[in-house]
């Protein structure tokens, strides 16, 4: 179930944070990773640039105080970043086009609530889910550690997405050799189509990316879904979450992780 693209639409989506993937595709793409740049240094990329001229709007409240808000379109092109209010217990998205957006909040103290409609909870095959897992562990050996939060199929059974965390644990080193003394945390949708038992990465859009200071025993984020943060349509009106409702062992700040 490959899709094509343009060269310029495939452009647009690649210079957003979206990459599609083939295997020549994929090489290039890791030794850049490898040899260019800083990861971290490239956050900017992940995010749209709002347009004045677009009325949409969405603001919320919550218990935790965030560092980031990202909003993704239901095609996964655009991601906007939200400015933080009210000491970061508010959030207020501007200028965004007209469409359905699904929400995205990080919290400083290690919580991520998403809203992300990626589909109905699948039934794998032990073989299929092993399959699965081992596509998106070697899809970027960049990053050392990874997680699957949580997954969602189509309902046809052809193609999956997968909310995935990663991370280097290790310093990271610009193109001169120098270490920077941070480690680089990145969230992503992962698209797959099914090829039988087995799964093909056919895209991955990037929703956040940052550097973070070295620890010795580096944790996943806790993730939790909140369907108040799902599906939201955006017309010409602003339209106001209100409060957004926490489970009560994270509602308040701040929340600490178990130890290791």
């Amino acid at each position: 179930m490959n899709r094509k693209f343009s060269h310029a639409k495939r452009q647009r989506r690649e210079a957003r944070g979206f990459q599609t993937f083939a295997p020549l595709r994929f090489c290039v793409i890791f030794l850049l990773a490898l040899y260019s740049t800083p990861l971290f240094a490239q956050a900017g990329r992940i995010y749209t640039k709002t347009d004045y001229l677009d009325p949409g709007a969405i603001t919320g409240h919550i218990a935790q105080e965030l560092t980031h808000a990202m909003a993704v379109n239901h095609d996964r092109v655009h991601v906007f970043l939200a400015n933080l209010t009210e000491g970061g217990h508010g959030f207020r998205f501007e200028h965004l086009p007209v469409g359905k957006y699904d929400l995205v909040l990080i919290a400083k103290s290690g919580l991520a609530c998403e809203g992300l409609a990626l589909g109905e909870s699948p039934t794998l095959s032990e073989t299929s889910a092993k399959n699965l897992d081992k596509r998106i562990s070697v899809a970027d050996s960049f990053f050392n550690r990874y997680k699957v939060h949580r997954t969602g199929i189509s309902p046809d059974g052809e193609m999956l997405l997968a909310f995935v965390e990663r991370f280097r644990a290790n310093d990271v080193l610009k193109g001169s050799g120098e270490a920077l003394g941070q480690m680089i945390r990145r969230f992503e949708i992962i698209e797959l189509a099914r090829a039988t038992d087995d799964w093909q990465m056919t895209s991955t859009r990037h929703i956040y990316r940052e550097g973070e200071p070295i620890v010795p025993k580096p944790q996943f984020l806790k993730t939790i879904h909140l369907p108040a943060l799902s599906n939201l349509l955006v017309v010409k009106t602003p339209k106001d979450l209100g409060e957004i409702a926490l489970p009560a062992e994270f509602s308040t700040n701040p929340f600490t992780f178990p130890k290791p």
